[in-house]
């Protein structure tokens, strides 16, 4: 059976058969051959694709803490993150009523309504510690 089958016979047959119909027939055919070829031509390359070795992850400490810190210290510590938050959180905060006074909004209206929800919420502030400096 494989004896009867050749590469050039069915090439022959195939341009043959593209010479014989019009171009309505051959153009489909030529744009799923393409296609066909294209994702063939996708599965060779594939395998070459993403194979470099990964590198291994870098390990990157923040912050060592002794263990023998007083819960004084530990505080201390939380407070001074507190104030750098607290600084950013402001400084984002006039930036942004800065851009609603360029936009024409009532910023000040719109700050009071915000605190007036954020009671009406119950959301309190938490009393810094005396003699705490930002």
């Amino acid at each position: 059976m494989l004896k009867d089958v050749s590469v050039g016979g069915g090439l022959r047959d195939l341009f043959t058969l593209l010479r014989r119909h019009p171009k309505e027939q051959a153009m489909p055919a030529l744009l799923a051959f393409g296609c066909s070829a294209f994702m063939f031509f996708l599965f060779i390359i594939d395998p070459k694709v993403n194979t470099d070795v990964p590198r291994t992850q870098e390990i990157i400490y923040v912050e060592n803490w002794s263990l023998d810190r007083s819960d004084e210290e530990i505080m201390a510590a939380r407070w001074g993150v507190q104030c750098l938050k607290d600084r950013r959180d402001e400084k984002r905060r006039d930036a942004m009523k800065t851009l609603g006074r360029m936009s024409g909004m009532d910023v000040e209206a719109i700050e009071r309504e915000a605190e007036a929800k954020r009671l009406a919420r119950g959301d309190i502030e938490v009393e810094r510690p005396a003699g705490l400096t930002c």
